[in-house]
């Protein structure tokens, strides 16, 4: 495992704030009345969307993620509502920014921004929609990874994290006290 749980953190990042900005994107979009991308109706929607999110939302989703944790561990938040709070902040902030850098660059099929577009696409399309439907989807993705954050956490009693590898090299393995008699 990476050194205290970095590697699910940011694939939980991704993963789950993707999934929760498309839920916001398809609730916007059958809210205002208006199909969000497609013909079809329903959870073949949202998948669509969800598929798009993944594809194109993955920077801006792990870049939140980072900031999230900087900003929690500096301010030593150690409360869910403290990480919901400024989930909610940071992911409309980043997809306003990124939108910005987006759309400030000049599109096409010749030009040499073509990379960006890996960068930039999701949050330009997330803005497109309402830029505040960000806000509910960071705080969710926030409650998630402050649960992730604090399984991995060390424990302030021993100093060790609250899963470690087993004797036999498997990871995954929660250690527990022995009772003392």
């Amino acid at each position: 495992m990476t050194r205290r749980g970095s590697l699910v953190y940011y694939l939980t990042g991704w993963v789950c704030g993707s999934f929760f900005l498309a839920i916001a994107v398809w609730l916007h979009a059958l809210a205002r009345g208006g199909q969000p991308m497609f013909v079809s109706k329903g959870a073949a929607d949202l998948l669509t969307i969800y598929f798009f999110c993944l594809t194109f939302g993955w920077f801006q989703s792990i870049f939140a993620a980072f900031f999230l944790r900087r900003i929690a561990i500096y301010a030593k938040f150690d409360k869910s509502w403290q990480w919901a709070l400024t989930g909610a902040a940071v992911w409309p902030i980043l997809i306003f920014l990124l939108d910005k850098l987006g759309g400030s660059a000049t599109w096409g099929p010749n030009s040499s921004n073509s990379g960006w577009t890996l960068f930039v696409l999701g949050a330009m399309i997330v803005s497109r929609e309402a830029i505040w439907i960000a806000a509910p989807a960071g705080a969710l993705a926030a409650l998630v990874l402050f649960a992730v954050n604090r399984s991995f956490a060390p424990r302030p009693e021993t100093g060790e994290a609250a899963t470690e590898p087993s004797d036999d090299g498997k990871e995954g393995k929660v250690k527990r006290k022995k009772k003392r008699r």
